[in-house]
């Protein structure tokens, strides 16, 4: 098969059309490494690119060194859909080739000591189809949430964040966004059913996934120990 180098190094992704007119536009979806569903996805856009990372959201453009800069949504999923996000959103922000078949139907991304992540094209938006928002989502369905919020921003008006995890002996992980019809009190530590419903074309900077309460399984109020 014949593959034609689309770009050298991350920073020709600032480039007007990517050196190759043809990936405009387009949508992809990874095909290996093997990950769990929903599996991570990529789209070319003039200045930039964005997809789905394996939990949250990400875009990507290029700062003014001329390296590629990341910024994702904050959404906490599974261990395993994290370290596939992770992975991924290491290996696009450090300096790859981009390579298409003669078609500009398969895609591989080759980075630094040889590792390649490969993607078939999707069908157009345009035909009715549109994978990432019909994947299936793999989350979970309990969660505990923590009776303390902390701090998640950085300035003057700091936003405070849920703390929440899947089972009691895991570590507490900071929640960013909301769960709809979920309004937690002080001082009360909860055990939640959740559901999800993926969002169709989500806005770059948005979740593609509502957090959805089904209902408060239980709850207890905390009471904070005073010196």
């Amino acid at each position: 098969m014949h593959w034609k180098t689309t770009a050298i190094i991350v920073a020709l992704l600032s480039a007007p059309v990517l050196a190759r007119p043809n990936l405009i536009g387009t949508d992809w979806q990874l095909v290996s490494p093997n990950t769990a569903e929903p599996q991570p996805t990529l789209s070319f856009q003039a200045k930039g690119i964005s997809g789905f990372a394996g939990c949250n959201r990400f875009t990507g453009h290029s700062n003014a060194e001329g390296k590629l800069s990341i910024a994702t949504t904050r959404m906490m999923c599974p261990p395993a859909m994290m370290q596939t996000e992770q992975a991924y959103i290491e290996f696009l922000s450090q300096p790859f080739q981009i390579k298409t078949d003669g078609k500009a139907q398969q895609l591989v991304l080759t980075g630094k000591a040889g590792k390649e992540y490969r993607f078939v094209r999707k069908q157009d938006k345009a035909a009715g189809q549109n994978t990432a928002a019909t994947a299936p989502v793999q989350r979970p369905q309990y969660l505990y949430v923590s009776a303390v919020r902390k701090n998640c921003s950085a300035g003057a008006g700091q936003m405070q964040c849920l703390q929440v995890r899947s089972s009691e002996n895991q570590p507490w992980q900071l929640f960013y966004g909301e769960i709809e019809g979920f309004t937690p009190q002080p001082d009360t530590a909860y055990y939640l059913k959740l559901r999800y419903e993926m969002v169709a074309n989500p806005p770059a900077d948005a979740s593609a996934v509502r957090t959805i309460l089904e209902r408060v399984v239980f709850s207890e109020t905390v009471t904070r120990s005073r010196l």
